[in-house]
């Protein structure tokens, strides 16, 4: 399906283009950073929409949906249960399609774990998850991270001191217009 040319459209188009110019086969999987009110899983969703529309399958998770339970919940990326995570959707999602995948175990709304569906896709597709703190524990897993950046949200100064996603990102979007996003370009020099 063919979607409509807005400026985020054809921003995106942009991002996915650079993408699969660097990561043309296989299971890929691009991690989609930012605090809530950043709008990281709307971006994440469009991205997703924008893959599809190329003719590369792609599926979403989001890290809310492998949290823990509120009673065991840490802070930071320890509200994640990653053993979870990458037993249903990472591990199996690496076998390239040979066996299935669960892109959500948890319920946060109701604290209990979800029930989901398995899934199975092709040996060429891309897994967009979105969700804060993916430099954390989880850092060595994206072929390519967006950090998205927007000044009305907050964010975890001391874990943005010591992750420094500007700099670890393979793209920084300002999206404090969500209609216009912009692409923030880290330079050290």
């Amino acid at each position: 399906m063919q979607l409509v040319s807005t400026p985020r459209v054809d921003f995106l188009r942009g991002l996915r283009d650079e993408f699969l110019g660097n990561y043309p086969h296989g299971r890929r999987i691009i991690g989609v950073e930012g605090f809530p009110g950043a709008g990281a899983g709307a971006l994440a969703d469009d991205l997703s929409a924008v893959f599809d529309e190329g003719g590369t399958p792609a599926f979403r998770a989001s890290m809310s949906d492998f949290l823990l339970p509120r009673s065991t919940r840490g802070a930071r990326d320890a509200a994640y249960d990653e053993g979870t995570f990458r037993r249903v959707l990472l591990d199996p999602w690496r076998m390239a399609g040979s066996t299935g995948f669960q892109t959500s175990a948890f319920d946060a709304a109701r604290d209990l774990p979800a029930l989901s569906e398995w899934k199975t896709g092709p040996a060429d597709a891309v897994l967009i998850v979105d969700g804060a703190y993916l430099l954390g524990r989880l850092s060595g897993i994206w072929h390519f991270l967006v950090y998205v950046d927007a000044q009305q949200a907050e964010g975890d100064q001391a874990y943005l001191a010591e992750t420094s996603p500007f700099f670890a990102a393979g793209a920084v979007v300002d999206t404090s217009n969500p209609e216009l996003p912009k692409r923030v370009l880290s330079d050290s020099c």
